[in-house]
């Protein structure tokens, strides 16, 4: 059974897919499954999930959800220089294909993202399983839609 935080990681991984081909080398961005995988995947693979997130209830019928996804972008170490330049690539092109979809094709009320709010990545080496790699990695701080508040057990 989905719901509106699974249905968001479906789209963080599909745009992350969507990188496609990576320069310089055109390599394929492999997308794990929408929840994470003990196996991993030929890389460059990109993986999402709940990392995060807070709430409030202004009142008894409302509450407003505010999960981070995270999402791992992974490149392979055996030419450091090549993952380099793919991370350096995906660094500039994810946000760009983020911020052209801050609903997440209508997933999440919205990317909670602007002039007071960044969203922060980093770099870093990263064990996946016994697979070494380099990983870009995002957090992503989403609004979700208002929902009511149900009251039955």
């Amino acid at each position: 059974m989905t719901n509106a935080i699974d249905n968001a990681i479906a789209r963080i991984q599909n745009i992350a897919a969507a990188l496609s081909t990576i320069p310089p080398t055109g390599t394929t961005m492999h997308a794990e499954a929408d929840y994470p995988t003990e196996a991993a995947q030929p890389f460059p693979l990109c993986v999402s999930y709940l990392a995060a997130g807070r709430f409030r209830a202004p009142n008894a019928t409302i509450h407003h959800n505010f999960p981070v996804i995270k999402i791992e972008l992974h490149f392979s170490r055996v030419n450091l220089k090549q993952a380099y330049q793919q991370i350096n690539a995906a660094a500039l092109e994810f946000p760009k294909r983020l911020a052209a979809d801050p609903t997440l094709d209508g997933t999440v009320q919205t990317i909670v993202f602007g002039q007071e709010s960044e969203i922060e990545y980093g770099v870093r080496p990263f064990e996946y399983g016994t697979i070494k790699s380099q990983m870009l990695e995002f957090d992503i701080p989403l609004k979700l839609l208002q929902a009511p508040q149900s009251t039955s057990t």
